[in-house]
């Protein structure tokens, strides 16, 4: 797998959360038995944005960048996946704040794939 093909996947990844966050937002808080708030959901809406924002650069770095560059930014995306990897760990297995059920786990397993996968395309 090419390092483009990999930032490009990490693309439909966030733009895949992103879609919910802003558009199914009662829909992505009702799996975590949360009432869906108008904070809550303006909260989920600026965060679906952060997203669309995440994906659209993870989607066009390979077109900024030369092939040394672009290992250059997956370490930065390594990080960044390590930074949601934490997060939604302690989430599962700590705070309790996520129910722990197959989505949260195949979600916490892809974003660890694309930390590994970052960090060994960056070498």
């Amino acid at each position: 797998m090419s390092l483009s093909l990999l930032f490009r996947l990490q693309a439909a990844f966030a733009l895949l959360w992103a879609i919910q966050l802003i558009f199914l937002p009662g829909m992505m808080f009702a799996q975590y038995q949360w009432t869906p708030s108008l904070e809550l959901v303006a909260l989920g809406q600026g965060c679906g944005v952060a997203m669309t924002a995440l994906a659209i650069i993870a989607y066009q770095l390979p077109n900024w960048t030369t092939a040394e560059q672009l290992k250059n930014a997956a370490k930065s995306l390594a990080v960044i996946a390590v930074l949601f990897l934490l997060l939604q760990l302690y989430q599962l297995l700590i705070s309790g704040m996520a129910p722990g059920n197959a989505m949260d786990w195949g979600s916490t397993v892809i974003t660890l794939l694309f930390a590994i996968g970052f960090y060994m395309k960056s070498r």
